[in-house]
């Protein structure tokens, strides 16, 4: 699952009417985007179009009893006034760890079964009355380019129901 976050607005796949207000010539604005990733690392795409609008200066600026200023705006603005540029975003994401492991097991010393014990040849056998050892090795690394700190980390036996 993907969302991304812009202001007080979340969607899992648009968001729309992000106003930037007026500029003046020569002013710029910056909007914060947040992308969050929570399934299989991978490129994501994020398509923004942004609409501009060009405002004439309103030449009758002395009287006011026409009406609110925005209306008269959008009242002179005529589609030549009016552009969209469209920009295709493609955000990489990594998997924040990647594990791999390995399990090796090992066998009490106690003496074993006999070789009339042909339970003892299965694979899956394990005598506990005899005891033994599973050691298990988990190597992992962060991946992505940001630090990532453990808090806290279990290991838990899997009850098998075979």
């Amino acid at each position: 699952m993907n969302w991304i976050v812009v202001d007080d607005q979340k969607s899992s796949s648009l968001i729309k009417g992000i106003n930037l207000g007026i500029l003046a010539p020569g002013v710029s604005t910056v909007k914060t985007l947040h992308l969050f990733n929570t399934g299989a690392g991978g490129d994501r795409a994020i398509d923004v179009s942004v609409q501009t609008r060009t405002i004439a200066p309103n030449e009758d600026e002395d009287n006011d009893d026409e009406g609110d200023d925005e209306e008269e705006e959008e009242e002179t603005a005529t589609a030549d006034d009016t552009m969209e540029h469209l920009k295709l975003l493609i955000v990489p994401t990594v998997n924040p760890i990647q594990a791999s492991h390995d399990v090796t097991y090992r066998r009490g010393l106690d003496p074993w079964a006999g070789l009339a014990d042909l339970a003892t040849f299965e694979e899956s056998t394990w005598d506990n009355s005899r005891g033994g050892d599973a050691l298990i090795s988990v190597t992992m690394a962060c991946v992505g380019p940001w630090s990532l700190m453990i808090e806290s980390m279990e290991l838990e036996k899997k009850v098998s129901t075979e």
